[in-house]
């Protein structure tokens, strides 16, 4: 979408937004337009999507009372034009337009206000005038005594001032009571806003940011902006963050700080919101930005935007000293162990997952872990992977914090591109790229770590499943797995046992073996009292009907790997290894401590955006 025209010097749109009824989670917007914005008509939309969260989601269901009057009170006839947008009749003057808005999906890309705070994002709150670039002076009022608005906005005439409506749907606001907490960094002010009681120690959390910030600021050189927030809710079970340019929305259970594996998991999180400041939010691929907010804005970068912020988001909590190695080592031993098993591992490249992102990453299935892959996950693998590459043909000299830095100085605040991306690796490793890119970003190779053990003198094991004592129940292969708790089968995998026997998605396992099965994990159990080689005999529902389907059990093919340290590591793998991370050269880990057992299900980040 081209750059709208920039609008006449008339004022911004004044927004009003008000509480109508928190325990039912309704929220009253009132805009008023400017007359010149209207004096020849107009037309106004919602947008479908936010920024940085790859799916339709029609925020216009949430919106409905929707009114218009003009200068006098008189009421103005806005028909509804599509599922987005409505339109306006030419006006003499300025014109109000009041909507109600619903207000109860807690999470980083939608609305959410109830009792006792209200976190509203832009594009799913702010109808604009299409075709016009217009600022937005927004307010708060009428809400409860002692509520406070954090936001990144600056404040002005009693409200928040957004330059545009594409800042405004980047600059979600926080009302409530929540604990502001701030630091200064790199003449940057940062701020923290807490929303939700939770065990943790506090002031470790900022701690904890504040070197996640400072580890950012020395990759590159210092912070690119005079103000941040960091907007962290509390709510159990609730996970997941959301990147915008001068801020970022995050949720976390409260729950999980209840033992330090939480605050890790926390850190991790924030150090990959905040990689996005340089990441996506100012570098980025020219179609994620001027957005068309009505229609799906695919990108082949994602895998870059999200993967390799997925890798970086480990060197920044390692280097900031936000997490120790050895968690870290068991997360991505659990990562390359997903990896290397899921069925749609060779289905799908990386560039094809980024460009399907819209109709498949956001829209999983009951086909997705057997026919796509994660470029979140996936991605950051083949990032570990380059920047081991670069380490090798630099010597030590480069990695991907130097590759990060390179585009930084060099494009800054603006556009790259596939072709600068494959220039500033041929610049630092002294050689072609295109290998790389065509095994491993637009081809469907398997994951190779030889290259990040020869860097950084780390050992990649693959254990059979039950190693070392050989269980024999983990032995057992059936290719097939349950979702929750009860029988009933959410993924079968292709050329499995159960493939071959004719078992199939949402059937039901009412017995193995004449065994009632009313649980997932009886089902698992009784297929591990038989060994590979057993012929057992399922029934399953399908469709209201009941079939037998014998199979025979396997060996598992599947391996899971253990990550360490090789205790023979030269000096120059130790030294690139403290570079890579800021740590030093880990000790031998104690037998099977690294060990990461593959997810029961898919490990894609979909709720975190």
């Amino acid at each position: 979408m081209a750059s709208r025209p920039p609008a006449p010097a008339c004022g911004p749109v004044q927004a009003v937004v008000r509480p109508l009824d928190l325990a039912m989670h309704e929220v009253e917007v009132a805009l008023t337009l400017p007359a010149c914005a209207v004096a020849g008509g107009a037309v106004l939309a919602l947008p479908a999507w936010t920024p940085g969260s790859y799916l339709i989601r029609d925020y216009a269901r949430f919106l409905d009372r929707l009114e218009a009057v003009d200068d006098g009170g008189r009421p103005l006839a806005v028909p509804k034009v599509d599922k987005h947008r409505w339109r306006l009749p030419a006006a003499g003057g300025p014109v109000t337009v009041r909507y109600r808005l619903f207000c109860n999906d807690l999470t980083v890309r939608t609305n959410h206000a109830d009792l006792a705070h209200a976190h509203l994002v832009g594009a799913a709150s702010f109808l604009y005038l299409e075709g016009q670039d217009r600022p937005f002076l927004v307010s708060f009022r009428d809400w409860p005594d002692g509520w406070q608005v954090a936001t990144a906005l600056p404040a002005q005439g009693g409200g928040f001032l957004a330059a545009n409506h594409d800042t405004l749907v980047d600059s979600p606001f926080e009302l409530g009571t929540f604990r502001l907490h701030g630091f200064t960094t790199a003449g940057c002010r940062c701020g923290l806003a807490v929303t939700g009681a939770h065990c943790g120690d506090e002031e470790r959390i900022v701690a904890g940011t504040r070197s996640i910030v400072e580890a950012c600021a020395a990759l590159f050189g210092g912070l690119p902006m005079e103000r941040y927030l960091f907007l962290l809710t509390f709510s159990p079970k609730a996970h997941g963050g959301l990147e915008h340019r001068d801020c970022t929305s995050l949720l976390a259970d409260p729950h999980q700080m209840e033992k330090p594996e939480g605050y890790w998991d926390l850190f991790l999180l924030i150090a990959h919101e905040f990689f996005h400041v340089w990441n996506v939010k100012r570098m980025r691929d020219s179609a994620l930005g001027p957005f068309d907010y009505l229609r799906e804005n695919p990108t082949r970068l994602l895998w870059f935007h999200e993967g390799f912020t997925s890798f970086m988001q480990y060197s920044i909590v390692l280097r900031a000293g936000a997490a120790p190695w050895a968690w870290v080592a068991r997360r991505l031993a659990g990562s390359w162990t997903d990896n290397t098993t899921r069925a749609g591992r060779l289905e799908q490249s990386l560039e094809e997952a980024s460009f399907d992102a819209w109709i498949r990453h956001y829209k999983p299935g009951e086909f997705t872990l057997n026919s796509t892959v994660n470029y979140y996950d996936r991605g950051a693998l083949v990032a570990w992977m380059m920047d081991a590459e670069l380490r090798l043909a630099s010597g030590g000299g480069h990695g991907l914090d130097t590759f990060f830095a390179r585009l930084w100085q060099r494009f800054g605040d603006g556009a790259v591109t596939d072709g600068d991306l494959r220039a500033a690796y041929l610049e630092l490793a002294g050689q072609d790229p295109g290998p790389f890119w065509s095994r491993f970003i637009q081809g469907r190779a398997e994951l190779d770590p030889a290259a990040i053990k020869k860097a950084y003198g780390l050992t990649f094991t693959a254990l059979a499943p039950g190693d070392p004592a050989a269980v024999r129940r983990a032995r057992a292969y059936a290719g097939l797995s349950c979702a929750g708790e009860a029988p009933t089968l959410a993924n079968v995998m292709p050329g499995s046992p159960a493939a071959r026997a004719g078992l199939g998605y949402g059937m039901e396992i009412l017995a193995v073996d004449g065994w009632r099965t009313a649980t997932a994990q009886e089902v698992q159990r009784r297929l591990g009292d038989r060994g590979p080689g057993d012929r057992v005999e399922l029934l399953a529902v399908d469709r209201g009907r009941v079939r037998a389907c014998p199979l025979t059990l396997e060996e598992n093919p599947h391996r899971i790997i253990q990550i360490g340290p090789d205790p023979a590591a030269a000096p120059v793998q130790r030294e690139a290894f403290g570079a890579w991370t800021g740590q030093p050269f880990p000790l031998p880990a104690p037998k099977n401590q690294c060990v990461s057992r593959p997810p029961a299900g898919d490990s894609d980040r979909g709720g975190s955006k």
